[in-house]
């Protein structure tokens, strides 16, 4: 049980038989004629190398026949993994071509395909009908509707399928990847789904369900939520884009389960009257009841509704539900917690149900032995594990949306988790970019949001990591994703990561302020300066004035490097283990003591790759962090799991300390192969000791 490479005991409800053998192992569920299934497997794939080889993924005059697909890879993978993912080993950039096939759901039937990630720049092609391209992260899941004249006209008829994936970083091509101190991993890195679309009537896409009642910067009643919000997401297909449909636009005969309204062409000009839609709503596979509604922009909207026999979802109890919305015979199921989120008026404190709550966790990239940025299932269930070994309640999503696997598991295991945008090393040009850079800025926000919303775990929305907020001419992009997230779901904190800290002017547009900093570590200050921050917070003393007051502060990175294999030198210096269980363990004591800090993510739960040339890659001038600068390894790191098993984890015999040692952030509490040193356990026992938190084997998950 103590072998860092075994799962920790842990329910999880992830079984074969939860799940049919090509749908989607995450949530949400489809059933009647709402046809979904995976198009992961074995692809063909080919690949343009080189930074600077002249192909323009953006040309219009490309056609899928002019890429050539000699190869096979997997789907979903990253066609940029070198060295099992070991940092130090410079990985191609380039332009990946994939190509498969699939069979039409349905003569004169059209689909949705939607990517849950294709890194950086994506565009997508069925039968050589381009059909659309994204701009707004690599990160971040997005969907794509194909007509039904663009497919083959025979009922289950094969289409080819053809997906270029660009992962250079171009501030056209690739805006959102404007860098930052990790590896930005390419190629088509989750999974792929294909909708079937009904040739009648709307498309019911998906239910957010949110708590009633819940929304953090209001009046809100004591404890835990027993009722939600619902938006029944409708959507049709035209013209190879996604047409929300709202009032007056669908029109049809009056019949169970579809919609009553009227004709787009309405008598003598007159507005239409609104469709009324007919549905059913049943939670935890209970009795359906009936339910009808009219849309706004291609939303039904239910507040109130209450749930039967309602549980509370919390990190020592994450009860979560279902509900299934049934229509036209449609029907989607999502899973959702009851839990609220608010701030304590007396102390300024987070609030989970009502109570005061002190979160400790971690900050977690997506990089994974092996398989990099597509882990598997059995992955994502040790690192779940090992967190919650480690007395976690908290994860904050660096730097950008995370895998629906990953958020499903958080759910299941009570850990509340941070869900942000790509962006680090955003510039004050790019907030002030409006007609480009931040309209696929909100784009990407509003995708995460749409992908994440039903996550009990997630308790705040982030965007620009360490961005230029000590501008107030940048403050006013903030406040537009401020304003985009409140608006969708006030039931989150609206929050991002501040490097600025006490210069921060942008803080009137977060309701909850978080501090980067690493004293002790890239400074000689102590980690007492915490309660500096928190006092300026509470005090309203930064740049940004009384817009501080009364909002919750916590830690958002904090940390000191240790390299795994340097643990047993005569001093305590630099880089060795114990100074890094020194730093960690007084950051922690401070973060834990002080009642104006509402939590703390250490940076980071394991060492990681990095890529510190960011956009100026391939590093012009410079040999940059991942050019040659790994470890000298007692063996090569291992490329598949047979050699992982085999052959264990690599170990450092020599390394150069440098800014980045190895080409690797060595801020973990455990190395990149999962191994922990010394500051894993010093801290787990501090954030039990503070949370009451019980390790993974004295508890379970609780699933409605």
């Amino acid at each position: 049980a103590n072998d860092p490479m075994t799962p920790l005991p842990i329910l999880l409800i992830h079984s074969a038989a939860a799940w049919a053998p090509d749908a989607p192992r995450y949530w949400p569920k489809y059933g009647g004629s709402r046809q979904v299934r995976l198009l992961d497997g074995a692809w063909r794939y080919g690949f343009i190398d080189g930074w600077d080889s002249g192909f323009d993924s953006m040309n219009a005059s490309f056609r899928p026949s002019d890429g050539a697909t000699p190869n096979m890879t997997s789907v979903p993978s990253c066609m940029d993994v070198v060295a099992g993912g070991a940092g130090g080993y410079l990985g191609p950039r380039g332009v990946g071509l994939f190509r498969t096939s699939f069979r039409s759901p349905a003569a004169g039937s059209a689909v949705r395909l939607q990517f849950q990630s294709c890194s950086f720049y994506c565009r997508v092609w069925v039968n050589g009908r381009e059909v659309g391209d994204h701009l707004a992260g690599g990160y971040v899941a997005f969907a794509l509707d194909v007509p039904a004249d663009a497919l083959s006209p025979d009922g289950g008829g094969e289409n080819e399928l053809f997906v270029l994936a660009d992962n250079r970083f171009n501030a056209t091509t690739a805006p959102m990847h404007t860098g930052g101190d990790f590896w930005h991993y390419g190629g088509i890195t989750r999974s792929v789904e294909l909708h079937a679309v009904p040739e009648a009537g709307p498309l019911l896409w998906r239910a957010h369900v949110v708590p009633s009642s819940s929304a953090v910067e209001a009046e809100q009643p004591d404890g835990a939520p027993a009722a939600v919000d619902i938006s029944l997401v409708l959507s049709g297909v035209e013209g190879g884009r996604e047409e929300l449909k709202g009032q007056g636009e669908l029109g049809g005969k009056a019949e169970s389960g579809g919609a009553v309204g009227g004709s787009p062409r309405c008598g003598g000009g007159a507005a239409c009257p609104a469709p009324v839609y007919y549905f059913s709503l049943a939670f935890d596979g209970g009795e359906a009841v009936a339910r009808n509604g009219t849309a706004s922009g291609g939303t039904v909207r239910l507040e109130g509704v209450p749930v039967p026999d309602a549980k509370p979802w919390s990190p020592d109890a994450p009860h979560l539900h279902t509900l299934t919305v049934s229509m036209g015979g449609q029907s989607v199921t999502e899973r959702f917690g009851l839990r609220r989120f608010g701030v304590d008026k007396a102390t300024a404190r987070l609030t989970l149900n009502g109570e005061v709550a002190k979160l400790v966790g971690w900050n977690h990239h997506t990089q994974w032995p092996v398989t990099a940025a597509s882990p598997t299932d059995e992955q994502l269930d040790a690192d779940i594990a090992l967190l919650r070994k480690g007395g976690a309640n908290l994860v904050r999503g660096a730097h950008y949306p995370h895998d629906p696997r990953w958020l499903d598991r958080l759910d299941e295991a009570g850990i509340l988790f941070w869900s942000e945008t790509l962006g680090p090393a955003v510039s004050v040009a790019n907030t002030k970019d409006w007609a480009f850079f931040m309209v696929h800025q909100k784009r990407q926000l509003s995708e995460m949001i749409d992908n994440a919303i039903n996550h009990a775990a997630v308790f705040a929305w982030g965007w620009f990591n360490e961005g230029p907020s000590d501008h107030p001419e940048a403050c006013p992009a903030y406040g537009a994703c401020s304003a985009l997230a409140r608006a969708r779901d006030p039931t989150r904190f609206t929050t991002w990561a501040d490097d600025h800290k006490t210069s921060g002017a942008c803080y009137e547009h977060a309701s909850l302020v978080a501090f980067n900093d690493y004293p002790g570590w890239y400074s000689s200050k102590s980690p007492r300066v915490w309660d500096g921050f928190a006092a300026a917070v509470a005090e309203g003393t930064t740049a940004s004035g009384r817009h501080t007051v009364g909002k919750p502060m916590m830690i958002s990175e904090t940390g000191a490097g240790g390299v795994y294999e340097w643990g047993d030198n005569a001093t305590a210096s630099k880089w060795t283990l114990q100074y890094q269980s020194a730093v960690i363990g007084e950051d922690v004591d401070v973060a834990l003591a002080n009642d104006r800090i509402s939590g703390i993510s250490l940076w980071h739960f394991y060492d990681f790759k990095v890529d510190n040339c960011g956009s100026t890659w391939p590093c012009h001038g410079r040999p940059g962090q991942e050019n040659g600068t790994h470890c000298t390894y007692d063996h090569p790191p291992p490329t598949t799991f047979e050699e992982l098993r085999r052959l264990g984890p690599p170990n450092c015999t020599a390394i150069a300390p440098t800014f980045r040692p190895g080409g690797t952030n060595h801020k973990g509490v455990l190395d990149f192969w999962r191994r922990p040193k010394p500051a894993f356990a010093m801290v787990a026992a501090k954030y039990r000791a503070a949370t009451g938190r019980p390790t993974a084997s004295e508890s379970a998950i609780i699933v409605q």
